[in-house]
């Protein structure tokens, strides 16, 4: 196989912040979501282009080379090592894979102006779960892939492929689940006298948070008050989230509105929750921190797995992972957060079309593929299927030997979903800029703020 990054320049290892200015329709950010919404590469910044290793992989089948685009090196790397194994096993294709890895927000600009203007767009493309909806507004520039998807959707967790839809009809495919859950430091709650498994509601979690403000040196959790994941999650735990299931914005819904005041009410009112260090969990000032104990736990993505040994090395043996506590008993104990999915512009050769849609299903739907995601990227996988699997079924010595991979899918028959209207980005704004900032750094007024964010991009059509 070949591969080819034509463009090497910097992929970012941040939390997103969509920025606030909206110019002739392109979102400006001024830091990803890259892959701290689901990746886990270290991308190196470069201002040059840079070639990378080139291997062949032939199988006799027809050549058919495919361009891709995306901003995060190791989706480049496992699209490149698919495609190497799909040759391997396919007669009739030969895939040829062309990487570039570009810098998240110079990648979707010049996605968007390709795309709006007809020409220069590549075949295949990673679009964050945070841009997707600018890509579509109107007549969709990307391929139905109902066809790759439908083979497979039995075994699949549905909740994943929402965002990616339109009417129903998917048009991205996501590299990991990104299942909510919560992180405890072990030691912390020892000493605190907290037995991580007693605590079922968010009732429950707060008063551990009292003990161990109580009995230990450490805060009970940190809040974001610079990215949107604090707050997002139980709003979409609690049935709320910016676009229901219709595509009708809710931010100021009453599901909203008691998740955003749980989450206000643990910093103001009952002072087990600070603002984390540099505003959000992705800071090198909130990883010195947690890293150093002063903080009991966290409530993030299950790709906020890799985070603990990358940046936190203190924390091994003494994390552990566990549900999100629920609003009331029986209730969801999860939900998803960040993404990115893989999609095929229109403007890839029709001669192409079918020998792309069968590599991005073996790619990422197949039982070896989503293994892999686990295996290789260390993200959780979106087939119920393979959680016995014995790699997701190995215990983890940095999170007290459990196995966490396994331990996880019980909680999929209680996973809210999260549906992303056509505003989703601005809303994405909204949320951190008045949302979250205002009722967590500054005590405002939730339904306040909520009702403000919703008339702000109701305001923009």
């Amino acid at each position: 196989m070949l591969l080819r990054r034509m463009l090497a320049l910097s992929g970012t290892r941040g939390l997103l912040r969509l920025g606030a200015a909206l110019t002739a329709g392109l979102l400006v950010v001024t830091a990803c979501g890259g892959d701290d919404d689901g990746g886990g590469a270290d991308d190196t910044d470069t201002d040059e282009e840079s070639d990378t290793d080139e291997t062949t992989s032939g199988n006799g089948g027809e050549d058919i080379e495919l361009e891709f685009w995306t901003f995060v090196d190791n989706h480049a790397d496992f699209l490149a090592a698919q495609a190497e194994r799909f040759n391997e096993e396919n007669e009739d294709y030969n895939i040829i894979i062309n990487a570039s890895t570009v810098e998240f927000a110079d990648m979707h600009d010049r996605l968007l102006v390709s795309l709006q203007s007809g020409t220069g767009a590549p075949d295949i493309v990673d679009i964050e779960i945070g841009r997707f909806a600018t890509f579509t507004r109107g007549d969709v520039p990307l391929h139905a892939l109902d066809d790759v998807v439908d083979p497979y959707r039995d075994e699949l967790v549905e909740e994943r492929l929402a965002p990616y839809e339109v009417d129903g009809v998917p048009y991205g495919i996501d590299y990991h689940l990104g299942a909510y859950v919560m992180y405890y430091n072990q030691d912390i709650m020892d000493e605190a006298g907290v037995d991580i498994d007693s605590i079922e509601t968010w009732d429950d979690y707060i008063e551990a948070g009292k003990q161990v403000v109580a009995n230990t040196d450490a805060w009970m959790a940190t809040v974001e008050t610079g990215g949107p994941f604090s707050i997002r999650g139980p709003m979409l735990q609690n049935g709320g989230g910016t676009y229901n299931e219709s595509n009708e914005l809710i931010m100021d819904s009453s599901e909203n509105v008691e998740a955003v005041e749980l989450v206000a009410s643990m910093v103001h009112e009952h002072e087990i929750a600070t603002v984390a260090p540099g505003g959000d969990h992705h800071d090198p000032a909130f990883f010195e921190a947690f890293n150093a104990g002063e903080f009991a736990s966290l409530w993030m993505p299950q790709w906020y797995m890799i985070r603990f040994p990358d940046q936190m090395p203190d924390t091994e043996g003494k994390m552990r992972v566990r549900p999100l506590p629920t609003f009331e008993p029986g209730g969801m104990v999860s939900t998803m957060g960040g993404g990115t999915g893989t999609a095929i512009t229109n403007q890839i050769d029709e001669s192409k079309l079918e020998a792309a849609k069968e590599f991005l299903g073996y790619a990422k739907l197949t039982y070896d593929a989503q293994v892999r995601l686990w295996t290789e990227l260390g993200f959780d996988p979106f087939r119920n299927d393979v959680y016995d699997d014995p790699a997701l079924s190995e215990e983890d010595p940095w999170f007290g030997g459990e196995q966490v991979m396994a331990n996880l899918q019980p909680m999929f028959d209680r996973l809210a979903p999260e549906y992303t209207g056509p505003r989703y980005p601005e809303a994405s704004t909204a949320l951190v800029e008045i949302v979250a900032y205002e009722t967590l750094e500054e005590g405002a007024d939730a339904q306040e703020a909520l009702t403000r964010a919703s008339e702000d991009i109701q305001s923009l059509d």
